[in-house]
């Protein structure tokens, strides 16, 4: 692939994911050595969503970030708004911000602090288009 120009698709999903990877890292510590508390979930989400409505690309925009109790602890949830255009989640979407997460050392962190994390995505009209989750169980 040397010399081609890189996909629409695959450059709009690597800057989503390098907006997503910013703003953790902006509102969360370096560290997690353990488990999140439901109280400490708040915060982060609290913090992060200050800033938020935010466009990650042309055509998604992070809504709001919020915690649920899970089995392993807190599930950090992410909701998007997405172009009207938009009528489902591609699987290549999914799992590029699956290996994301299993592949950056500070999401993979706080991936283990969690029970896991949940991205959904709707039209600005309230039309669900799709939601996909894991934990840190599927990065193996």
């Amino acid at each position: 692939m040397m010399g081609k120009k890189q996909p629409r698709a695959d450059y709009l999903m690597q800057n989503k994911i390098s907006h997503l990877i910013l703003l953790l890292l902006l509102y969360t510590p370096t560290s997690f050595a353990e488990k999140w508390s439901m109280d400490f979930c708040k915060s982060v989400s609290a913090e992060t969503n200050i800033n938020l409505p935010m466009n990650v690309d042309s055509v998604t925009e992070l809504r709001n970030t919020f915690c649920l109790p899970g089995q392993d602890g807190p599930t950090f949830n992410y909701n998007y708004v997405v172009a009207e255009s938009i009528r489902s989640i591609p699987d290549s979407q999914r799992d590029i911000v699956k290996r994301s997460w299993c592949t950056t050392p500070e999401l993979l962190d706080m991936l283990d602090s969690l029970s896991g994390v949940s991205f959904s995505y709707y039209r600005d009209n309230g039309d669900f288009v799709g939601k996909f989750s894991f934990s840190q169980k599927n990065c193996n």
